[in-house]
């Protein structure tokens, strides 16, 4: 991506992949290979490069890969440092999310309108 803005508009665990750029990862995929290494960059895709990478088969053998290129749609899941709990985007989310809740109040939550009169 070429412009900071238009990161801004990614969905959250994609912009946390991003935060995870510079750190060891490992990503497995949906075939059951897991890889462990150096994430150098990823991509909106969720296309992730990395190196220095132990690769886990399937059937438990390791290999030692200097480099891969994995493809986003191959990816069942990411672990992520956990130094990256305190990630500025949770701050974000944490107060677009309590914006949204107090704009929510008072709507459609049981019988809290104004009282009619009976007939």
């Amino acid at each position: 991506m070429s412009n900071m803005r238009d990161r801004a508009k990614l969905g959250v665990p994609v912009r946390l992949l991003f935060e995870g750029e510079g750190h060891t990862v490992t990503v497995e995929l949906k075939n059951g290979e897991i890889y462990r290494g150096h994430l150098e960059a990823a991509e909106e895709t969720m296309n992730c490069q990395m190196h220095d990478v132990t690769m886990t088969a399937r059937d438990g053998r390791t290999h030692h890969l200097e480099a891969v290129y994995l493809r986003g749609s191959q990816i069942k899941f990411v672990i992520l440092p956990s130094m990256l709990k305190s990630a500025a985007i949770f701050k974000k989310v944490q107060t677009a999310k309590s914006k949204h809740v107090e704009t929510m109040r008072g709507r459609g939550r049981g019988r809290g309108g104004p009282k009619r009169a009976r007939q």
